[in-house]
């Protein structure tokens, strides 16, 4: 089958096959299917960000840009491109990922079902939404990659001490 055929033939996220009645149950089963494959896609993106070859992608970004990052108002411009540079990293590694475990995924119809959960007031809280989140939103990076460096650096506030365990008899 070509390219062409296969694109044109791939349902994407919001695609739903749904009864020719129109009511309250299509609108509902519209719903679940979008609602299932959201959840799907949060739970393959779980399991992206905990994925050794992630974490070694995102470890070596960080590594490489920490140092231009300082706990201050304002930024130096460089620290602008560097977060595009990691949006855009990020952006690829999650969407190659996602299209190779599901075939109908499409990013623009994730991020719409995304921004819908959220101004729906839906659960949206969570590593996943950290991750999507720093997308779109420099200080948002900005903290995440401070924290990256305060932990390098040694200078993250320890709580371990605080954590006491007693053995049970």
């Amino acid at each position: 089958m070509s390219l062409a055929r296969q694109a044109s033939s791939k349902s994407s996220i919001t695609d739903v096959a749904l009864p020719t009645a129109e009511s309250s149950e299509t609108i509902q089963s519209t719903h679940d299917a979008q609602a299932l494959r959201f959840d799907q896609v949060i739970g393959e993106i779980e399991s992206i960000l905990v994925d050794p070859e992630f974490v070694e992608i995102q470890d070596a970004f960080f590594e490489k840009h920490y140092l231009e990052f300082e706990n201050k108002d304002e930024n130096k411009l460089e620290c602008m491109q560097i977060f595009r540079q990691y949006t855009q990293l990020i952006e690829r590694q999650l969407e190659s990922r996602l299209l190779a475990a599901f075939e109908w995924f499409e990013m623009a119809d994730f991020m719409r079902l995304c921004r819908n959960y959220v101004r729906n007031d839906e659960k949206c809280s969570g590593d996943v939404f950290d991750v999507l989140a720093s997308l779109g939103d420099f200080n948002l990076f900005k903290e995440i990659i401070l924290a990256y460096r305060e932990q390098r650096e040694g200078t993250a506030i320890d709580f371990s001490d605080l954590l006491r365990t007693n053995p049970v008899h």
